[in-house]
């Protein structure tokens, strides 16, 4: 992990970017205040639009609700078993 103290260093957003790649940079504000710069992949953004997806959080919250079963009869009826 690299710190940077913003106080006293002036990175450029392509240095900060080029350190990212190798670790996480974590900039520190003067008023103290952090920021943390890391690489991440696609998978890691799409899991983080859809956790603030509203729409999407609400339809995972109703078929977590569903009580739906089915039993091993039934089942073996639905597929001919």
């Amino acid at each position: 992990m690299k710190v940077i103290e913003l106080e006293n260093e002036k990175p450029s957003l392509n240095d900060v970017i080029g350190l990212a790649k190798d670790e996480l940079v974590v900039l520190r504000q003067p008023d103290g205040s952090v920021y943390a710069v890391s690489h991440v992949d696609e998978s890691d953004v799409e899991v983080e639009l859809l956790k603030n997806n509203a729409e999407f959080m609400k339809l995972l919250r109703q078929l977590s609700q569903d009580k739906a079963t089915i039993s091993l009869q039934e089942l073996r009826r639905e597929l001919s078993l």
